[in-house]
């Protein structure tokens, strides 16, 4: 695999960054994972602007747009990806180790793609979840590499069994370990509102716009454990797991433990969408 670090291109057995890279210390850095369909990067537009949005309030001074060279280059680099993914890192840049924000001339850059294997087995029947209380920061809107809670969350769902970790602030459920969530109640869709406590998917973003075209309503406001758990229908949202329907929370069924059939619709659309 040909990868991309800080304007050299080379293999990935020899790739390498600084042991001094802020990212490395202190997770200073934001990321992005952008699908790959037929070749093609989707909605590339709205994961560089998420990655700005997310590079301006960190201070790191950096224009993601002048990487679209770079992802359309590793794709001729890395030929014959079909379905797949590119990863995409960018870090305050290396320096001693200190508090504050020193003021670096380079950031650090790595990016890279990789064919997917895609896993149909949620897609088709559904996962399981579990609830994890939510302690992480307060700008969970900006994607940064400090994802431990996030993983150990992701560990306590597999330890139990289960596909998943819902998080909940109080009785406040907000999204996933790597997703964004909805509900489904009487017809309508209801998701935590963006904000602080979530990330703006993209995927999610995606599904509100389906939604509306095929008519169906979208409730953009805070609904508790209570109220997911007396839900009709459940899915998650994300690049990687798409739209993924859950029929099984805490051991308790969603609905009548069947993927739903606005869910079903919600994923039919969102595969027209990406031409698969």
């Amino acid at each position: 695999m040909i990868v991309y670090v800080n304007g050299q291109w080379m293999d990935d057995s020899t790739a390498s960054v600084s042991f001094q890279d802020r990212a490395f210390v202190f997770a200073d850095a934001v990321y992005e994972v952008v699908y790959i369909y037929k070749g093609t990067y989707f909605k590339m537009d709205l994961h560089l602007e998420r990655m700005q949005n997310g590079l301006d309030k960190l201070r790191i001074p950096f224009r993601a747009d002048d990487l679209r060279s770079v992802f359309d280059e590793l794709l001729q680099r890395n030929p014959g990806i079909e379905r797949g993914i590119l990863y995409v890192q960018v870090t305050r840049g290396a320096a001693p180790r200190a508090h504050g924000l020193p003021r670096l001339e380079q950031p650090t850059v790595v990016a890279y793609v990789k064919p997917l294997q895609y896993d149909s087995r949620i897609w088709d029947n559904g996962g399981r979840a579990v609830f994890v209380e939510d302690l992480r920061w307060h700008m969970c809107n900006i994607k940064t590499t400090g994802l431990l809670l996030n993983c150990m969350a992701k560990e306590t769902a597999l330890e139990r069994g289960c596909d998943d970790a819902i998080f909940h602030r109080g009785e406040i459920v907000t999204e996933a370990s790597a997703s964004n969530l909805f509900i489904v109640k009487d017809g309508n869709l209801v998701t935590h509102p963006n904000g602080p406590w979530i990330l703006p998917g993209i995927t999610r973003h995606v599904v509100i716009e389906l939604a509306g075209k095929i008519g169906i309503p979208v409730i953009e406001r805070p609904f508790t454990k209570d109220e997911l758990l007396a839900a009709d229908e459940l899915f998650l949202t994300g690049t990687t797991s798409e739209v993924a329907p859950y029929v099984e929370v805490e051991g308790q069924p969603i609905g009548n433990g069947q993927v739903g059939p606005i869910t079903r619709r919600i994923q039919k659309a969102f595969r027209q969408a990406t031409g698969m």
